[in-house]
C-alpha cells in the first residue's frame, strides 16, 4: 500500500469549530496564513432536508479551493447521500467523529462513532464510494486510547486524510492533549489539540510525526498564530485586524455582527492592561460603529500609556 498523497495545500490549517469558523474568521485566518479550513460543522440528515438552510455555512467562491465541507451524522447512507451532495462546495469532504458535545453524542454522531469501530468502518465505507476526497476528524479514542485500532480501520476504507485530536471523546477538554501517537504514515495525518503557539506546531509535529497541524482554541482572538513571521502583532496590526473583523461580520450579519464579534473579545484582548473593564464594557454596545470607536479608543490609551512609561 502506497502512502497516499495529500491534497492540502499547506501544512497548518485552521479546525472545525461549531459557531466560530465562519466565513468573516476564516477569511482572516487565511489572511494572515492559513493554508486551509474547514466549515463549521453541518449536520448530514439537514442537507437532504433542505439544502437552503445551510447555505450560510458553505464555502464561498473565494475560498473554495481552501476550505473542506464537514458533515456528521451516524447513519451510513444519509451521510454518503450528503456527501455526494456537497463534495462539489469545497475542496473536499470531513466526517466528523471528534466531537463530543452532548447533544450531537446523544444523536450517535461526532465521537459517538468511535463507540462502535464496525458501524464506523460503515460509514466511512459508504462515504468514500461517493466522493473523490475524503478525511475523518476523529478523536484518540472514546474512552481510552484506541488510536491504533481507529487509524488501521480508516486507513483500510481508504480515507485520504486523518485529523486527529489528542483527547478522548469522555476527556472533553480537559487534561492534555496527546500529541505523541501512533502514526505509521500510511496516510497523511494531522494533529489537533492545546495548540496554542508557534513553538506547539513545532513541538507537536516532532512528537507526532504529522505531517500538519490543525489549530482550533488557540486561533480565537490570536488568528497571528498562522504567520510565518514569530513575532506577537503590533498595537496596530491587532487593530487593523480587529476592525476589519467588525467589518467582514457586519458585511455577513448585518447588525447582529456585533454579537457574533463578543465571542472574539476575550481572545483579542488577552494580557492586555485593563483588560477585564474594558471587555464589560464592550459586551454591552449593541452599534457597530460604537464597537469600532471603543476599541480605537482603548487601543490609543494602550499605545499612549506604553509611550509614557517608556
Amino acid at each position: 500500500m502506497g502512502t497516499k498523497k495529500n491534497f492540502l495545500p499547506g501544512t497548518v490549517g485552521l479546525a472545525p469549530m461549531a459557531g466560530v469558523t465562519d466565513y468573516p474568521f476564516r477569511k482572516i485566518c487565511f489572511e494572515l496564513g492559513a493554508k486551509f479550513a474547514f466549515t463549521e460543522m453541518i449536520s448530514a440528515k439537514s442537507v437532504l432536508l433542505n439544502i437552503s438552510v445551510n447555505e450560510k455555512y458553505f464555502p464561498k467562491e473565494d475560498e473554495k479551493h481552501l476550505v473542506g465541507v464537514q458533515l456528521f451524522g451516524s447513519d451510513p447512507f444519509e451521510l454518503a447521500q450528503a456527501a455526494a451532495l456537497v463534495e462539489g462546495r469545497g475542496l473536499w469532504v470531513d466526517l466528523n467523529a471528534g466531537c463530543p458535545v452532548a447533544k450531537v453524542v446523544k444523536r450517535g454522531a461526532g465521537s459517538a462513532l468511535l463507540k462502535d469501530i464496525e458501524h464506523f468502518r460503515k460509514v466511512v465505507r459508504e462515504m468514500r464510494r461517493v466522493v473523490k476526497r475524503l478525511s475523518v476528524k476523529t478523536r484518540i479514542g472514546w474512552e481510552k486510547d484506541e488510536f491504533e485500532k481507529i487509524y488501521d480501520a480508516l486507513v483500510s476504507e481508504g480515507v485520504d486524510i486523518i485529523f486527529v485530536h489528542g483527547r478522548t471523546a469522555k476527556q472533553m477538554y480537559s487534561g492534555k492533549a496527546k500529541w505523541d501517537i501512533y502514526n505509521p504514515g500510511i496516510v497523511p495525518l494531522y494533529i489537533s489539540g492545546d495548540i496554542y503557539t508557534v513553538d506547539d506546531i513545532k513541538r507537536a509535529m516532532e512528537l507526532s510525526g504529522a505531517d500538519g497541524v490543525i489549530v482550533a482554541r488557540g486561533a480565537i482572538g490570536n488568528p497571528w498564530i498562522f504567520s510565518e513571521n514569530r513575532d506577537s502583532p503590533s498595537l496596530d496590526d491587532k487593530l487593523r485586524v480587529i476592525l476589519k473583523h467588525i467589518d467582514l461580520l457586519r458585511e455577513e450579519y448585518g447588525k447582529h455582527g456585533v454579537v457574533e464579534f463578543r465571542k472574539f473579545v476575550a481572545g483579542y484582548t488577552k494580557d492586555m492592561p485593563h483588560a477585564r473593564e474594558f471587555r464589560n464594557k464592550v459586551m454591552k454596545i449593541t452599534d457597530v460603529n460604537d464597537l469600532k470607536d471603543a476599541f480605537v479608543e482603548y487601543f490609543t490609551y494602550i499605545s499612549q500609556h506604553n509611550r509614557a512609561s517608556v
